[in-house]
């Protein structure tokens, strides 16, 4: 059933998901609209019952198959009105035939026929008709008759209401009977019994003229149990039935009320409520006029089936949600009369007479399908994933593929190579299917990085052909593959092979040689492995040496690893990690023709640990002094295996002073080293620390006299000998009339440093002499403390108690000497006055 949909943005710029889903009814209901015409039907949630304009009904499930093998025929023309009771069980059918029939579907004894002299318009069956003893049966012609069962089976009829025109429809909702006639639409209370309101006619034309009701019927449906909904011509109305308190019992306590009254723009040939919305068949003409229907020749427009609502702001306007104009077969030739709407909770069927087309709100699968077919695929696959079981007909996969396939349509392979991990899942066929697809456009790539490499697996030939199509196009993605995927994934040899016959043809390119060595290492070849990486200077060499133990490789590749640039302290570290693989003499000779490398080498070992190599020392000294010369000071202090005359000599082909001056002073040539830096030397303070730390007055005697003829020196060494040498030597041996610059800052310098020694000494003779006080007292307190000696204290000389008892109870009390020592003796046990166990001369007692 196709449909074209619009809403309130006419601009087309905002595409909104339609309301509602369309099904035309075929099956058995084809072959009976062939040779005859739909006039009416009546909804239960199993059937369909169907009248046609030959007088006959049809019993057909929603998708039109008939699902009785009955045939009624209980007309003879047009059947006007269908009714059911809510059991589904009793139907009731009126015709122009003057006949009202009800029969039961599953009773074939049970029929009952009302026989009238006029045309019935309408017929209703009271809700609970199945259990009911009365039967009620409600029928319009030009007058409102009620027919009740009585006692002994009887019939008996009621005239409700007449005189206001045909009843053209009636809508019975539990005790509320609603009917339309010429004048308006009336609401009948069967418990009271009585009328409760009369809702009048107000639809007009465009020249307010009253349209004519046979060629625009009223149309009324019950939204709940007390509002109910009116459409005529081009005006609707929503009324609610309320509840009044009154004492008179003769007064109806029931009223009703308009709560919306609004004018559309077209005329209205059904309507229904859905949810808090209305839904209105919608016949679309320029004008209703008061035309018979055999004087229109213009073509109709399709119908429409408009969702609406009221506008809570204005009472006189409403808000259309949605339009959707129905492609039903014939329309060009129908009026507005020949329309009609039924519904029946979810489910609203629009009838014509060669077509019936059933309206559902769209579900959860609808959405999906709409979505899928405005190309917003990832809004769709989102939703699946979110309403998971809910959905009947769509799955993620099948979602997944169409986006899938979509993608690659367009051209979007990255987006496409995204999603398939999630949508493809374990599933081993689509994913092989779809790794062929790639490489058909040759996008491979997009997808190589979201191959399955887990528990999960496809087969080799898929990571080969990634390989190959990598290998072919991108080598540097070809390598980054081999880092990422595991060795498992395809097969080693055949890719060994594939990138030997590509470096047939450039041998020299250092990504195919690593993407090689990777080869080989995962192949346990690991001695090609370490040839390729120590060939191209690259750092895999030592994680490849370390983590599979080839230490043994060392000792033929020293020099190899000694070339390293950024990574030649790491050769360092792992060569000296490993001396039982590669003593230091197998390095030392390897290296001989390499002076920096062999520096490098015996530097480290030298901090590692300064026994190691101490044979080398002295040419370690020719490569500081070549190399290095910022730390060839720090190991000649450092060291004590250096031959001193050789590393001088060194010293002074290069006229390295500081050297020369250590060298000659643990040499014990320090007049020699003086006189070097007095020659090199214009500032005396390198002298004068020299001095200092030689500590030898025959040197500073030596310092004095040469420095009487440089006036600079003399002015240093007033400011810096005062606390190691008698300043009064050095002024005295100056020269009569030199002239010294800064003389007498330096005179006013060595009084200065006179007098801070003269201060600090007085002070510290005052706090040493406190402190001396402050420990005498002490020493006096703690004298003076008693010492306890109680019976089971023994001599220390003869070993027996101090204090002895005698025969009887009275105690003996010897003399007893005891020492600051804590030593105790009986007096008589001494030789002499001093402790005899440590010699102490301090008595206690």
């Amino acid at each position: 059933m196709s449909s074209t949909t619009s809403s309130d943005d006419e601009s087309g710029d905002v595409l909104e998901e339609p309301q509602l889903k369309y099904e035309r009814m075929g099956s058995d209901l084809l072959e009976i609209l062939k040779t005859d015409a739909a006039s009416c039907v009546a909804l239960h949630c199993k059937f369909v019952a169907l009248g046609t304009h030959w007088g006959k009904m049809h019993i057909l499930d929603h998708q039109g198959n008939n699902i009785t093998s009955k045939r009624f025929s209980p007309h003879t023309t047009t059947v006007t009105s269908i009714a059911l009771d809510d059991t589904g069980e009793y139907v009731a059918s009126c015709s122009d035939d003057g006949l009202v029939s009800v029969i039961s579907l599953y009773n074939d004894d049970y029929s009952q026929v009302i026989t009238l002299d006029k045309p019935a318009k309408s017929v209703a069956l009271e809700p609970g008709y199945a259990q009911s003893s009365s039967k009620q049966i409600v029928f319009g012609t030009d007058k409102l008759v009620m027919c009740v069962r009585t006692w002994l089976r009887r019939h008996q009829q009621t005239v409700l209401h007449q005189g206001e025109g045909l009843v053209r429809t009636i809508k019975w909702r539990k005790q509320f009977i609603a009917w339309a006639n010429d004048w308006g639409v009336k609401i009948y209370d069967t418990k009271q019994e009585r009328r409760i309101t009369h809702i009048s006619r107000t639809s007009t034309n465009k020249r307010n003229n009253t349209v004519r009701p046979e060629l625009y019927p009223a149309h009324i449906s019950w939204k709940d149990d007390k509002t109910i909904l009116i459409g005529w011509g081009n005006d609707i109305k929503v009324c609610a039935v309320r509840e009044k308190t009154t004492q008179n019992l003769r007064e109806p306590t029931k009223y009703c009320v308009i709560l919306y009254q609004f004018k559309a723009d077209f005329a209205c040939c059904g309507i229904a409520p859905l949810g808090d919305q209305i839904i209105a068949l919608a016949f679309l003409e320029e004008d209703l006029q008061n035309e018979t229907a055999d004087d229109h020749n213009e073509p109709s427009q399709r119908p429409q089936l408009r969702i609406i609502e009221p506008d809570p702001n204005n009472k006189e306007s409403y808000i259309e949600v949605s339009r959707d104009a129905l492609s039903i077969r014939g329309y060009q030739n129908y009026r507005c009369s020949d329309y009609s709407l039924e519904y029946n909770g979810s489910e609203i069927f629009v009838v014509s007479p060669k077509d019936v087309v059933l309206a559902q709100k769209r579900d959860e699968d609808d959405r999906i399908t709409w979505l899928l077919q405005i190309n917003q695929h990832r809004e769709a696959l989102e939703l699946v994933q979110q309403y998971g079981k809910r959905l009947k007909k769509h799955t993620y996969l099948e979602v997944g593929l169409t986006y899938l396939s979509h993608l690659m349509d367009d051209g979007d392979f990255a987006e496409a190579a995204e999603i398939c991990p999630q949508v493809l899942g374990n599933n081993m066929n689509l994913w092989e299917q779809i790794v062929y697809r790639f490489s058909e456009v040759g996008q491979l790539r997009e997808i190589s990085p979201l191959l399955p490499r887990g528990d999960f697996r496809l087969p080799l030939s898929c990571y080969e052909m990634v390989l190959e199509d990598f290998l072919k196009q991108d080598h540097k993605g070809f390598s980054k593959l081999l880092n990422e995927w595991p060795s498992e994934l395809y097969n080693i040899t055949t890719m060994t092979n594939r990138v030997l016959s590509y470096l047939d043809r450039d041998a020299h390119n250092p990504i195919l040689l690593a993407a090689l060595a990777k080869l080989y290492t995962a192949d346990n070849r690991f001695d090609r492995a370490l040839s390729i990486y120590l060939r191209l200077q690259d750092p895999e060499a030592f994680q490849l040496i370390r983590k599979h133990n080839l230490y043994k490789a060392l000792q033929e590749n020293i020099l190899p690893l000694m070339q390293f640039r950024e990574q030649q302290q790491e050769a360092v570290d792992l060569l000296l990690d490993n001396m039982e693989y590669v003593p230091v003499d197998r390095v030392v000779a390897e290296l001989e023709e390499k002076k920096n490398h062999l520096h490098k080498y015996l530097h480290a070992l030298f901090l590692r640990d300064p026994h190691l190599g101490s044979e080398y020392h002295a040419l370690q000294v020719r490569l500081y002094a070549e190399f290095d010369r910022s730390r060839l000071l720090p190991f000649l202090r450092s060291s004590n295996y250096i031959p001193l005359e050789e590393a001088l000599c060194i010293c002074e082909e290069r006229e390295y002073v500081d050297e020369q001056v250590f060298l000659l002073g643990r040499m014990g040539n320090a007049s020699r080293a003086l006189a070097l830096i007095t020659e090199h030397e214009t500032d005396v303070s390198r002298a004068v620390e020299f001095c200092k730390d030689q500590d030898d007055s025959q040197l500073w005697d030596e310092l004095i006299n040469n420095s009487l003829d440089k006036p600079d020196y003399i002015r240093g060494l007033l400011e810096n000998i005062g606390t190691h040498v008698d300043p009064i030597i050095l002024i005295k041996k100056i020269p009569n009339n030199m002239k010294i610059p800064g003389l007498r800052d330096a005179l006013v310098k060595i009084l200065q440093d006179y007098s801070m020694q003269t201060a600090l000494w007085w002070e510290c003779k005052r706090i040493l002499s406190s402190d001396v006080v402050a420990l005498m007292r002490k020493q006096m307190n703690v004298n003076m403390r008693p010492q306890r000696i109680d019976e089971s204290r023994d001599c220390d000389a003869c070993g027996q108690p101090l204090l002895c008892k005698r025969a009887g109870t009275r105690l003996d009390f010897p003399v007893v000497v005891s020492f600051l020592c804590q030593h105790s003796f009986h007096d008589k046990c001494l030789s002499s006055r001093d402790c005899c166990v440590c010699k102490g001369k301090m008595r206690h007692s």
